[in-house]
């Protein structure tokens, strides 16, 4: 397979976009991953996972060529917005509605800081109550061996370096030289499953209170940013919540939703 091949290929299957002159880009970025899979070049890797039954390999070069870097409380704007306004107004909805249902989505997962950092907030908010509730986070992505890592909830020092205190205290616990776990509690919070963002959503059931999808949209074209927005917005429920990266483009944001502050949007209560 030509390098022309796998830029289709690669946004055909997943969205992503890759620059016209991509070969030194390729060459660096999965040089790694060649020494472990031992193709002797390039071109031996993309015909490699241009095969039949070589998904797993394909999605291993996306994986590479994707930013999966993240910490514990990125951005933390966001989360003090989660925390002092969207999960308030999920409180007081639950309890309107005699529901105990809390509907959260990490939709580009990666390894999972993302996603237990919302269970942490949700379980701090919540408190007691939380033991109550039917809640958790649903945390999805196309790169299986992040998922596989955010399953087992281990991670270097440094990834925790952001977070409260009392969340250091409460939720994380050392399990060798400069290594944490998330506690068990935390970790049973939340569900890991493969997802294709930009293929069918529909075993969603969506209704979600709360979707974050940040730092995804990125490696987009336009008219597949416009249609992840439109499915976002569909499986949002009422009132509910979207946050984005500060990187990502936000023009579909504003055409389905209403911005509330930087990179967070809101769906209208009537739609």
């Amino acid at each position: 397979m030509d390098l022309e091949s796998f830029r289709r290929l690669a946004h055909e299957r997943f969205g992503i976009v890759l620059p016209d002159n991509a070969e030194s880009f390729l060459r660096s970025r999965l040089s790694t991953l060649m020494e472990r899979t031992g193709h002797a070049d390039l071109e031996a890797l993309l015909r490699a996972a241009e095969s039949k039954g070589n998904d797993d390999l394909f999605i291993d070069i996306v994986e590479k060529l994707s930013t999966n870097h993240s910490y514990f409380y990125r951005e933390p704007a966001h989360f003090e917005f989660l925390s002092s306004v969207a999960l308030p107004e999920i409180d007081e909805r639950l309890r309107r509605q005699r529901s105990r249902d809390v509907r959260i989505w990490s939709a580009a997962a990666a390894a999972g800081e993302e996603a237990y950092s919302i269970a942490m907030a949700m379980r701090t908010f919540f408190g007691a109550h939380y033991q109550d509730l039917d809640a958790g986070v649903l945390a999805t992505d196309i790169a299986k061996r992040s998922l596989r890592q955010g399953a087992e909830g281990v991670y270097r020092a440094e990834s925790f370096r952001h977070i409260p205190q009392a969340w250091r205290d409460n939720f994380v616990e050392p399990v060798g030289q400069d290594s944490y776990r998330v506690v068990k509690a935390v970790r049973d919070d939340v569900m890991f499953r493969w997802l294709n963002l930009i293929g069918p959503l529909t075993a969603l059931r969506g209704g979600f209170h709360v979707i974050f999808c940040r730092n995804v949209m990125i490696y987009f074209d336009a008219p597949t940013r416009e249609r992840l927005i439109q499915s976002l917005t569909h499986l949002l429920a009422p009132g509910g919540y979207l946050f984005i990266g500060h990187t990502d483009d936000a023009e579909f944001a504003r055409k389905y939703l209403d911005q509330q502050r930087p990179a967070i949007f809101r769906k209208r209560a009537g739609k």
